[in-house]
């Protein structure tokens, strides 16, 4: 949120600037039109999300994106302007893909060797119960995943923001090759190109991500098709053989050294298997109902809503579809995708299409020749890649980074370096020759193609690759009138524009500022309770304070019942304290719309608190009020397994809960429904544990001889849960 706010001060400096000299410029195509749509339509989508603050952030986020975009589009002043920003994208690029090659050869290893060391504490730490599957699973992943993910939480988005810079970067030195003329040595030119861009593609390959790796070969035989009427055709042969004899060396290297395996490639159907089941839970959530059709869920309210249609055999509890068209049309219904769709497809034909001039307008002038043009504006492409390079500063204010926690400093120093080599490597590759728009809107296309299999379009770092490109791409078309800085008139259009502006500033603060109270007041209330001594009143007061603070947030209500039944048990678990009872009146408002109605993580939490708390007190109780908390465990069970119906571990919990307050036919129907969906699932970590397996297989005969034949017993078969096959 902090970045969106910086992004805003930004804009607010632009129209500044417009009003202090009297003259708004602007840049306008009806695909900017369709972006500003896009970020409207998420920011409504907002208002009916039934959990409010991932949807209210998630929806400024998407904003963030798009402002950026507008500002990409109308802040560069010339072509050099423009070209150095996309030069400081590719920099960016390279210093992430240095650093991702430094965390696969260095980083992952001492990583390993420290699990195999240490596994009892690394479980401990991650909250993994060994000997389980998720253990298992766990281990797999750290001990035989090889790819690196850099500065991502995954691989694929990593490669996601790779290959739009790659694509641009191969496009440039395909430019510098093709032609003799430009500035300085074509030969010195080319030979400093070649380390960065050789950084770039071989952790492009260690991802392993096979949909970056084919918008990579779609973006450039796009770029290899407008080329066939400018060079020879024996050219592009060359250059094609050339690309696959480079990328076999990799391929055999990565195998040699066990940093690729066949299952890469013998797997691939496996992996797009996986994709379909996503998109088949997807679309059954999106035609849930006309509502969801229309006007989908809200932003990062699409977990939710996917659980309750997931596949029995699906792999993973996603948070996105993995494709850019159903995550928006999830996100914010099918106005947005068609708004969406509009700004992609206006802004690739700007960028690909022909040249435009009105009737009677002289031929508009080459590249070559607006590059050293007399009249030319004014440009700064020094200073705008100077204050590029100072995100690496800022990042330490605006992103927080502690540099004294361990190994920080390592990555950063990295990261800057890359940066700065990256830049001097390449400057005289972006100065030689003018650089080509159809390389910008290849790269947007690589970026786009990726995200049809892989998320990341609602990620700012991989969306902003993508937006990035696609508004350069139509600056630097000085033939179209998408590239032309055209004067608004004078002071009047700047201060409409300077309205919207505060009307947006203003939206944004009151939306998001509760929201910063809030964790403000949560991470004072951590301070006090990881104190020498804890200071639970403190705490308390601050997690109150939370709860004031955000009405949107489900996080000060769940906190607040693990400090309650955190003081219970250091004060000795006594029934007569009031602290137990406090909390599964917190865990129900932790789940009260508008906070968390569909979470079902949190009602399981429900169900766990009171499970743990009728261990200690239940002989106490009076038998209303034993059967009236273990009813809350049933309900809060059965509100989760609703919720993620094709989950076998909550389906087996159910049916404990109900046999413990006597509803033996639903315990009876849920316990056969958690063996036939653990019967379903291939995948291991998504199985019931040995030992409940074994308890169900026990429990089920006697619960059949005690429910009546009618109400589900032994000759009833049981009903297929939702979404089994």
């Amino acid at each position: 949120m902090l970045w969106v706010l910086v992004l805003l001060v930004a804009a607010g400096l632009g129209l500044a600037g417009a009003l202090a000299g009297g003259t708004l410029r602007v840049r306008w195509s009806w695909a900017d039109a369709g972006a500003i749509a896009l970020a409207l339509l998420m920011g409504l989508s907002a208002g009916y999300a039934v959990d409010r603050r991932p949807a209210i952030n998630l929806a400024w986020e998407w904003g963030g994106i798009v402002l950026a975009y507008l500002l990409v589009r109308n802040l560069p002043r010339t072509r050099g302007e423009s070209t150095a920003l996309a030069g400081a994208l590719a920099a960016t690029a390279v210093a992430v893909a240095v650093y991702g090659l430094y965390q696969a050869g260095v980083e992952t290893p001492e990583l390993q060797r420290r699990f195999l060391a240490n596994k009892a504490e690394t479980f401990r730490l991650m909250g993994v119960e060994p000997g389980t599957p998720a253990a298992a699973s766990l281990e797999n992943r750290l001990l035989h995943s090889t790819e690196p993910y850099s500065t991502f939480a995954l691989a694929n988005s990593l490669a996601g923001f790779l290959v739009g810079p790659l694509v641009l970067m191969l496009a440039a030195a395909w430019n510098n090759l093709t032609n003799r003329d430009g500035r300085g040595s074509r030969a010195a030119t080319l030979a400093l190109a070649v380390p960065p861009i050789a950084a770039v593609v071989i952790c492009l390959v260690l991802t392993k991500s096979r949909s970056a790796w084919i918008g990579l070969a779609v973006a450039l035989l796009v770029l290899a098709w407008r080329e066939r009427k400018r060079v020879r055709p024996r050219t592009l042969a060359l250059a094609a053989v050339g690309a696959g004899v480079v990328v076999a060396a990799l391929v055999a290297a990565g195998l040699a050294t066990g940093r690729l395996d066949a299952l890469v490639f013998t797997q691939s159907n496996k992996s797009f298997r996986y994709r379909l089941e996503y998109w088949t839970g997807t679309w059954r959530a999106i035609t849930e109902s006309p509502k969801a059709f229309w006007q989908g869920y809200g932003p990062g309210n699409f977990a939710a809503a996917y659980l309750r249609h997931k596949l029995p055999e699906a792999s993973e509890e996603i948070k996105d579809p993995h494709n850019f068209a159903l995550e928006t049309w999830a996100s914010a219904g099918l106005w947005a995708v068609v708004a969406l769709a509009s700004a992609v497809a206006i802004g690739l034909w700007n960028a690909f299409g022909p040249a435009r001039r009105k009737a009677g307008e002289a031929e508009p002038q080459k590249p070559d020749a607006l590059w050293n043009a007399p009249d030319a504006p004014p440009a700064s492409p020094g200073w705008v890649l100077a204050c590029a390079g100072t995100g690496w500063l800022a990042v330490l204010l605006v992103g927080d980074v502690n540099l004294f926690v361990p190994g920080l400093f390592e990555r950063w120093a990295i990261l800057g370096v890359s940066w700065g080599l990256a830049v001097a490597c390449g400057l005289p590759l972006w100065r030689r020759r003018p650089l080509d728009p159809a390389a910008l809107g290849a790269a947007a296309l690589a970026v786009l193609i990726n995200l049809t299999a892989a998320g990341g379009i609602s990620i700012p770092a991989v969306a902003l690759a993508f937006w990035s490109a696609l508004a350069l791409a139509m600056n630097l078309r000085d033939d179209r009138p998408c590239g032309v800085l055209r004067g608004a008139g004078g002071r009047v259009p700047a201060f409409a524009l300077t309205a919207v502006w505060v009307a947006l500033l203003g939206t944004f603060v009151g939306a998001v500022g509760p929201y910063w109270r809030c964790s403000a007041a949560m991470a004072k209330a951590e301070d006090a309770l990881n104190a020498r001594t804890p200071d639970y009143a403190s705490a308390e007061a601050y997690y109150e304070r939370a709860k004031d603070a955000d009405r949107f947030s489900s996080r000060p209500w769940r906190a607040m019942a693990a400090l309650d039944y955190r003081v219970w048990m250091e004060q000795g678990a006594k029934p007569n304290d009031f602290h137990w009872r406090k909390i599964p009146i917190e865990m129900f408002k932790a789940v009260d719309p508008p906070r968390a109605p569909d979470a079902w993580a949190v009602h399981l939490e429900r169900a766990q608190y009171m499970s743990l708390v009728l261990r200690h007190v239940a002989s106490s109780l009076s038998p209303i009020d034993l059967t009236k908390y273990r009813a809350n465990v049933v309900e809060s069970s059965r509100k989760a397994s609703r919720l993620y119906p094709t989950n076998a571990s909550l389906r087996a919990r159910l049916a404990e809960a109900s046999a413990d307050i006597g509803m033996t036919a639903d315990a009876l129907k849920e316990g056969k429904a958690a063996l036939e969906l653990d019967k379903a699932t291939p995948h291991a970590d998504k199985k019931l544990t040995p030992a409940v397996r074994t308890w169900l297989e026990g429990k089920i005969p006697e619960w059949e001889k005690s429910v009546p034949r009618a109400q589900g017993g032994a000759t009833t078969k049981p009903k297929a849960p939702t979404g089994a096959k």
